[in-house]
């Protein structure tokens, strides 16, 4: 019994020792468990808020280079720029729904040149940390913002240019002559060139995923319409390097009666920026356009063109034809994928219904069936599928434009896009000296070397022969307010005859103004001018000579008021007179062609000259004046800007004036007197000419000149698409990126 007891007392205290030794160890095994789980939760929601923080600077980043959001740099106007990334990240922190505000009141940086960086600071509360006396701890995420706005901060060049797709049109079955070529028709269908008899009388008009073509580098192309025709030689010129075939879209439909088709590929593309090059080239000639190319970013960019006098190749024959409207016409679509097949649109002539819908890129002609390259840039702002097409959509009738190497890639495509400028520098385009028609004139009397009655329609000068300069339909000025101006024969510095912008007759303030079709690039017009008015003496500022380039830098002043005992050195049969110190001003004004009112040319002589106006209205009375200008308030962005001004010289003086152009069209050049209207002195013009000097690249580009207004889209400026966007009419070669 004694051992016993002794035995269970002995256990019992074993226990007892045991018990608190391990009731010591659990406590300290639970509480290292504990600070664990706990920290661990705070380690976890630190992470993902770091994480959070990581994506929204890379999301500002992204932001901060839209289109939409990069405009809004111009000049100084950094700071808006830079408020408007903070804003995005202020937004998208409380997006975020973290619960916390960063510490770092402008994350966003930038200067207004090279990088730009995102900096995100912010405080996170613990939960259960604070046990161990850590109640917030301090995360932040950076990220570096490459700069597309300066291009001096770029990303790696060995991802600048990476090829999405590469199309040739190199798979055709055979090579050799002008006519080895093979029809594609969905959903596959394949007929050589030649083989007549074969027709595609009822094209495809709903939508598709059925290849019909697939290139050498396996881009596959679903077509609409009638067929693709893909050929080993387009007319009289070789395909561009690069090239292997070339692809007609209004395709010969194996009967010669028509063949309006589209084809449209579907690409994955990633957000960031892209470029679509691809080379086009005319069938049909259209003699009043040559040598320029018709091309832009929408459909009223080549709205202008609308000749119907051409001449089109057959199997090497030329053969005149009428009536064939833009049937070059080319356009290109990128449409984001939401069905599986390409999205629709219907052609200009109602006829059929083929792939593309959102118009990036059109061309209409390219002169002297020379290749054109064009260069579309791109910005993704949503990754996913998308649908390049490629679509005719003039006159249906089988002779339509080529298409030939077509890429799309990744940043910039790798080589300088072509110059498309049609002339080499320093080409004279026109020029008159106004020496024919030859007129009539007195050696003596009052109105001696004065023949009042000049017709300025047939005032046709010299291009096209020696320059190649388009055989335009509208030869010859037109005049206002009077198809009227008056010779002058005494005072011609170039050949016999000169004419003056005043007038014997009953309207001393006339103005004469021509259009030339001009392709982007920049152009020198130059001409001689002489004041009829001879003033005693000059009212301040007034001095000999007295002219003013365009753009001016500063405020100019300009001469009014009555001066008496003025002569006219042209027309002696003027008595001495008080006039206006502004009676000889001629103001140069150049506007396209379908912003301001121009002149109808061809009326008959002493007629009053009707104007059409940019809503296509014809009136005597210009809705919008080619030479509307006000001198004591002057804007520069006008749509008729001046781009140079002489007010006063008693010998003959010469000037020049540059201007830039930025889209294909016609361009009115205006000379007018602008001064005051009352008397019958002006000033006079000699010798007029305008000399193309080079492409919007061209080294050595004019230092000073004036950039003429176009009709809206705005060349430089953004279109927004459904997940992307573009630079319209890209006045650079290459244009920057977006």
């Amino acid at each position: 019994m004694t051992t016993k007891r002794r035995r269970g007392a002995s256990a019992r205290a074993f226990f007892r020792n045991d018990a608190g030794q391990v009731a010591i160890l659990f406590g300290l095994m639970g509480f290292a468990i504990l600070t664990g789980v706990v920290g661990g939760v705070d380690l976890m929601r630190l992470y993902q808020a770091r994480q959070k923080l990581s994506e929204t600077a890379l999301m500002a980043c992204q932001f901060a280079t839209r289109p939409s959001v990069v405009a809004l740099v111009s000049g100084t106007n950094v700071t808006a720029y830079s408020s408007k990334v903070n804003a995005y990240i202020g937004n998208a922190i409380g997006a975020q729904r973290l619960g916390v505000a960063l510490t770092n009141t402008a994350p966003f940086s930038y200067s207004g040149s090279g990088a730009a960086d995102v900096t995100l600071s912010t405080n996170v509360k613990t939960a259960f940390s604070k046990f161990l006396n850590a109640t917030q701890f301090k995360i932040s995420a950076t990220s570096h913002c490459f700069d597309t706005i300066a291009t001096i901060d770029q990303p790696p060049s060995s991802t600048a240019s990476a090829t999405v797709l590469t199309e040739t049109f190199g798979v055709t079955g055979c090579t050799g002559s002008s006519a080895c070529g093979y029809l594609y028709a969905a959903p596959g269908t394949k007929v050589a060139i030649g083989t007549w008899g074969y027709t595609v009388s009822t094209p495809t008009n709903v939508s598709s995923s059925t290849v019909g073509y697939t290139g050498s580098t396996g881009v596959k192309w679903v077509i609409l319409g009638h067929c693709l025709e893909v050929d080993s030689k387009v007319y009289s010129n070789a395909v561009p390097a690069g090239a292997f075939n070339t692809a007609e879209l209004d395709c010969d439909n194996g009967s010669g009666t028509g063949g309006n088709s589209s084809i449209s590929t579907m690409q994955y593309l990633a957000g960031g920026n892209y470029e679509l090059r691809y080379f086009y080239n005319s069938r049909v000639k259209y003699p009043n356009y040559d040598p320029t190319y018709i091309c832009g970013s929408t459909a009223s960019d080549v709205s202008f063109a609308t000749s119907a006098n051409s001449t089109y190749i057959s199997n090497s024959t030329t053969t005149t034809s009428t009536g064939k409207l833009r049937t070059n016409q080319i356009n290109v679509y990128l449409d984001a994928n939401t069905s599986g097949t390409p999205p629709l649109h219907q052609t200009i002539d109602g006829a059929q219904n083929l792939g593309g819908s959102n118009l990036i890129d059109v061309c209409v002609y390219s002169g002297n069936f020379d290749w054109v390259e064009r260069s579309v840039r791109i910005y993704v702002n949503t990754p996913g599928n998308y649908w390049l097409s490629f679509a005719a959509d003039g006159a249906g009738d089988s002779y339509g434009g080529a298409i030939a190497d077509v890429r799309l890639c990744t940043g910039t495509c790798s080589g300088s896009v072509t110059d498309n400028f049609p002339w080499t520098a320093s080409t004279v385009l026109f020029e008159d000296k106004f020496d024919s028609p030859t007129y009539s004139y007195s050696t003596s009397g009052a109105g001696a070397y004065i023949n009042t009655s000049g017709n300025m329609t047939t005032s046709t000068g010299t291009s096209g022969s020696s320059s190649g300069w388009p055989n335009q339909t509208a030869s010859g000025w037109g005049a206002a307010p009077i198809n009227q101006l008056d010779y002058v024969m005494k005072s011609a510095i170039v050949g016999a005859q000169s004419v003056e912008l005043g007038g014997t007759g009953t309207t001393a303030h006339r103005l004469i103004s021509r259009g030339f079709l001009l392709d982007p690039g920049y152009y020198k017009v130059s001409y001689y001018y002489i004041s009829d008015a001879k003033l005693p003496s000059l009212p301040t500022p007034l001095a000999d000579p007295y002219c003013l380039s365009m753009p001016q830098t500063s405020s100019w002043s300009l001469p009014s008021g009555s001066v008496s005992n003025v002569t006219s050195r042209i027309n002696a049969s003027i008595a001495a007179t008080a006039v206006d110190a502004s009676s000889s001003y001629v103001g140069v004004f150049m506007s396209h062609g379908q912003l301001a009112s121009t002149p109808v040319v061809g009326g008959a002589l002493s007629s009053t000259t009707s104007y059409t106006n940019p809503d296509g209205t014809t009136t005597t009375t210009p809705t919008v004046a080619p030479d509307g200008v006000s001198l004591t308030s002057y804007n520069s962005a006008q749509v008729n800007p001046l781009i140079d001004l002489c007010a006063y010289a008693t010998s003959w003086q010469t000037r020049t004036a540059n201007v830039l152009v930025t889209k294909p069209g016609f361009y009115w050049l205006t000379f007018s007197s602008i001064g005051t209207t009352t008397e019958k002195f002006g000033g006079a013009l000699d010798d007029v000419k305008l000399t193309a000097l080079g492409g919007p690249s061209m080294s050595g580009a004019p230092s000073s000149y004036v950039k003429l207004p176009t009709p809206s889209v705005t060349p430089g400026s953004i279109s927004t698409f459904s997940g992307f966007q573009i630079v319209n009419d890209p006045i650079t070669v290459p244009a920057s990126t977006l």
